[in-house]
Order: structure tokens, then C-alpha cells, then sequence
């Protein structure tokens, strides 16, 4: 006899607690805060070993930080030659802060599609869509998974397109042994209150490109400017720059370098959960867990993602995650209707009126936006329509992730009666 539905009674399939033993903040990371308070008059000498610390960890030439992980990619995607009439390519199964920074610049988002396993940008999808308008591509490395890096890698050969990595989800990720943030030709990592490097909020670009090192210093950087610019392109303009100011928090950045002390052990004991539950959700038909490709080591791993197909189990996707969630799986619910998914959709992105404002928006060529329609990118769609995510302690206990494993097994099994309820309730 099946086991009776959480949903419908019947006992949690989850009812131990994670048993995660790490906490975000530590005697660690107030040490170092305490010490930029205790040394107020050079609290900014922060920043210096901060990007000298973080540049070590990935492998550039240069590190350079700012106050969030949006503004690390808008100086990206600025140094990159964003601009009117220029188009930047990017997928949809990413967060908008991936995507507004190009319309900050002036040019136009092109949204790709991305691999139905990894849920990463299908590098075949973005081939597809260069054209002489392209400067850029952003490939975000989804959840802490690497994208496939040397495909794209061999798209940019021998063009003038950068290459830039949002690895704001991926601290110490790595493709083919190399730190992701060093595979394309700039990095961009959020440090906010979720990552598993965080300053609560800041954010760190990197590169091994002095011109485009000088080009992100130039945009936010002002007052530091001439004590770090390499080329002297921008010279004339001294310490004001272009007058923007995305110079990180020192106190954020002293949390984050404290950080960066504890992210091995971090990734490891998250690596270690993830691929036992990998395994035990492979057995289960209708539930699939994101994959890796052979060359690429996730980091960071910010949320655990699977989807769900309800051909196979039978039942509507909504109707299984409640479901899911009544049996004490820690389901993490929408941000956005499209979010993580399906932002090609946003009205941000597509017919929202922008007349009347002021800035970058009121001044857009009416062709900056490409408006899409629902079916226009249908693996990001699909994934969005299915997809799970689970939140993500560092450390839980072997007894937590088999009941969460048996919790889907148990949903899974009964796709019958679930698709019973979803017809019974609205």
C-alpha cells in the first residue's frame, strides 16, 4: 500500500533536522571587520588586500571591487563597448542583473537559450545569434555551474566579442582545473547576503586585460583611479573618472575577506550533499537533477536545482512542489514570475513604457528591445515551468538529505492522486 500523502494527512517524509553546522558570520569575520573600525583612517587599504587576496584565489592579473555584483557587471559589460547600436548576448536563465547593465549602456540584450541539463547558455543557441553588432557575451555559470567554457572560448577566438563570466553564483567553481573568473576575459562575482562569499552586499570584477581593467576603473572607481589605472588611457580625467561611484564598502569587504578564508571548506562539505543527492534523485523517474559537464566542478552551489516532469509522474509541476513542500522539503519559492527562467518574458525586457523617465531609458532606439513572446527561447521556458529548487545548507546530516530523497520518492510515486487534487482545487 502507497504511503499516504503529507498533503493529505499522512506523515512528513522529512522530519530531521538538517543538522548544518555552519554559521554565516563568525569570530573570523568580525575580526576582520573590527579591525578596518579599530584602523578608521585607512580603512580603504581594505579594498587593496581584499583584491589582492581575491585575485590570488582566481588567477587574474587584476581584481577589482565594487560595491554589488550588479555593478561588477555593468563596469563588465561598460569595458566591453556596450553602447548603441551594439548588442550584448545573454540567456535567460539568469538573474536580471545579468541583463539591465546592457541597457544601462544603451545596447541591446539578445537572449539565448541554454542546455536543458546543465542550464547553462547552449553554446550552438549563442553561435546562432552573432552577428557584426555584437561585443559581448555574458555566460552565467547557473547555481555554481560552470557553463561550457571552451566552446565558448572557441566562439570568441579570433573576434572582438569579450567573453564575460557571471560567476556571481560560483566562488571557486572551476572548469578543467582552472578557478572560473579567469576562463573569459572578465569575471564578475556578487558578494550579497545569499553568496557563499558575501560581504552582505559587494561584489568583485576580475581580468587579465589592463585595457579593460582600466575601462571598469574609469566607470566607478573614482578617487582611486590614479593610484591603480595600468595604461594611462584615461589619465586626463585623474581620480574623477567618469564619476560613478561603485567603490565597495571596506567593512563589506573585510566580512568577504574573512570569507575567503572558509570557502574550501564550504564548497567540500556542499559538493559532498549535492552528489549524494544527486544520486539518490537518479533513481527516481520524473526527477532530474541539474547536471555537470565532465570538465566543470561546481562552487558556490547556491541553490540545489532539479525539474520535474510531469508526463512521467503524472501530475501538474505546482501540484508536486506543494506536495513536496508538505512533506518538509525545503522548497525555495518564485522570486518573479519569470525569474531564474524565463526573463526574456519580463516586461522590463519586452513593452514596459519607459517615456517619461529619465537616465538611459527615456533615450533607448526604439529596436533596443526585442520584444519576445512566450514559446520564442522553449528550453529556458520549459525549465522554468518545472524546475525545483531546494535552499542549501553547508553541512546536513546523512539522515536529512536520505528523507528529502524519500520524499520525492514518495511524491513521485503517487502522480495519480496528486493530479487528483489539482483538479479538485483551484
Amino acid at each position: 500500500m502507497e504511503k499516504i500523502l503529507a498533503i493529505d494527512g499522512g506523515p512528513k517524509a522529512v522530519t530531521e533536522p538538517n543538522g548544518d553546522w555552519w554559521w554565516k558570520v563568525g569570530d573570523l569575520e568580525k575580526w576582520f571587520v573590527n579591525r578596518v573600525i579599530d584602523d578608521f583612517d585607512n580603512a580603504y587599504d581594505e579594498l587593496d588586500k581584499f583584491e589582492e587576496e581575491f585575485r590570488q584565489l582566481v588567477g587574474t592579473r587584476y581584481a577589482l571591487a565594487t560595491c554589488n555584483g550588479t555593478a561588477a557587471i555593468h563596469s563588465a559589460v561598460f569595458a566591453a563597448g556596450a553602447r548603441e547600436g551594439m548588442e550584448v548576448i545573454v540567456p535567460s536563465v539568469t538573474w536580471h542583473a545579468s541583463i539591465t547593465p546592457i541597457l544601462h549602456c544603451g545596447a541591446t540584450p539578445v537572449f539565448c537559450d541554454v542546455d536543458p541539463d546543465t542550464y547553462c547558455a547552449d553554446p550552438d543557441d549563442v553561435r546562432s545569434r552573432m552577428t557584426s553588432r555584437t561585443c559581448a557575451i555574458v555566460v552565467t555559470h547557473t547555481y555554481g555551474n560552470p557553463a561550457d567554457m571552451d566552446s565558448f572560448l572557441d566562439i570568441v577566438d579570433g573576434t572582438d566579442v569579450t567573453l564575460i563570466e557571471d560567476a556571481s553564483h560560483a566562488h571557486g567553481a572551476e572548469w578543467d582545473r582552472k578557478q572560473v573568473g579567469s576562463i573569459g576575459d572578465i569575471g564578475c562575482f556578487s558578494l550579497q547576503g545569499s553568496k557563499a562569499v558575501t560581504g552582505i552586499e559587494a561584489g568583485v570584477a576580475t581580468t587579465d586585460d589592463p585595457a579593460l581593467y582600466d575601462r571598469m576603473l574609469v566607470l566607478g572607481q573614482y578617487g582611486r583611479i590614479e593610484k591603480l589605472a595600468v595604461t594611462g588611457e584615461f589619465a586626463a580625467l585623474r581620480n574623477m573618472g567618469l564619476g560613478v561611484k561603485y567603490r565597495a564598502n571596506p567593512m563589506a569587504v573585510a566580512m568577504a575577506r574573512g570569507q575567503l578564508h572558509r570557502l574550501a571548506g564550504l564548497n567540500s562539505s556542499r559538493r559532498r550533499w549535492f552528489q549524494r543527492l544527486d544520486d539518490a534523485l537518479h533513481e527516481i523517474p520524473g526527477v532530474h537533477s541539474q547536471a555537470v559537464y565532465p570538465k566543470a566542478t561546481r562552487g558556490g552551489l547556491i541553490l540545489y536545482a532539479g525539474t520535474i516532469d510531469a508526463d512521467v509522474i503524472g501530475a501538474p509541476v505546482p501540484m508536486v512542489l506543494k506536495a513536496l513542500a508538505a512533506e518538509g522539503v525545503p522548497t525555495t519559492p518564485e522570486i518573479t514570475p519569470y525569474g531564474y527562467g524565463a526573463m526574456h518574458l519580463e516586461p522590463l525586457f519586452n513593452d514596459f513604457e519607459f517615456s517619461g523617465l529619465g537616465g538611459p531609458w527615456a533615450d533607448l532606439p526604439a529596436d533596443t528591445r526585442r520584444p519576445m513572446s512566450p514559446g520564442s527561447l522553449p528550453v529556458s521556458e520549459r525549465i522554468h515551468r518545472s524546475r525545483f529548487w531546494l535552499t542549501t545548507p553547508v553541512d546536513p546530516s546523512p539522515e536529512w538529505i536520505r528523507q528529502v530523497a524519500a520524499a520525492f520518492a514518495k511524491v513521485a510515486a503517487q502522480g495519480p492522486r496528486l493530479s487528483e487534487l489539482a483538479e479538485s482545487k483551484p
